[in-house]
């Protein structure tokens, strides 16, 4: 019993910790959209968030984490939603590495339109130090998934191909952000699929 109570104490708080983290981030998330990541202060992230301060230096350790974490959160969404939408392709017996980088494109701007509001936040330049890279080893760790799912990466004219064909997601991305309507952006979704066709030099 005594077991049982300690396991169901440390789920509840486990449940609590994650609670606040969500509302501190989607707290800061407002703010930083209202007046950028530079004007905001702790206190307005707090206020908005109905917590303390002490509570986000120790979930957090300051803004600048507040900041980082926020951004892990919103490219782990994206991310997932894109190799998801992969590994449901490749369950369902497609073996064609276009079709399951068409796949996990479609899902990564599905995502990018969901959390659209987000974008600005991170493609504004108002970030702390350390963002930009952060930003940079996470596109270049973006371009070596995209290499495995296209089995390209052999000589540099695959490396070329796979990073202009990211370069198009994430042009996408950016355009897709800035859509007024889901039509718009399942537009611009489909168009991506077309340009990466074009580009896509198959496999070697």
């Amino acid at each position: 019993m005594a077991t049982g109570a300690r396991a169901g104490t440390t789920g509840r708080r486990w449940a609590k910790t994650e609670e606040t983290r969500k509302q501190v981030l989607d707290a800061a998330a407002a703010v930083f959209i209202e007046q950028g990541y530079t004007r905001t202060g702790v206190s307005e992230i707090v206020s908005r968030a109905g917590s303390s301060v002490g509570s986000v230096y120790h979930h957090f350790g300051g803004k600048a984490e507040v900041y980082l974490a926020l951004w892990e959160s919103y490219v782990g969404e994206l991310a997932h939603a894109a190799a998801d939408a992969v590994a449901k392709v490749r369950a369902s017996g497609v073996e064609d590495p276009l079709a399951q980088f068409e796949a996990g494109t479609r899902a990564y701007l599905d995502a990018t339109w969901r959390r659209r509001h987000l974008y600005s936040i991170f493609y504004s330049g108002d970030a702390p130090p350390e963002f930009e890279t952060m930003r940079r080893e996470r596109s270049q760790e973006w371009v070596r998934r995209n290499v495995m799912i296209l089995g390209l990466g052999k000589n540099v004219e695959d490396r070329l191909s796979v990073a202009s064909l990211t370069s198009v997601v994430g042009d996408a991305a950016r355009i897709t952000a800035g859509c007024r309507t889901a039509a718009q952006a399942r537009r611009v979704a489909e168009h991506a699929v077309v340009l990466i066709r074009r580009l896509y030099p198959g496999p070697r």
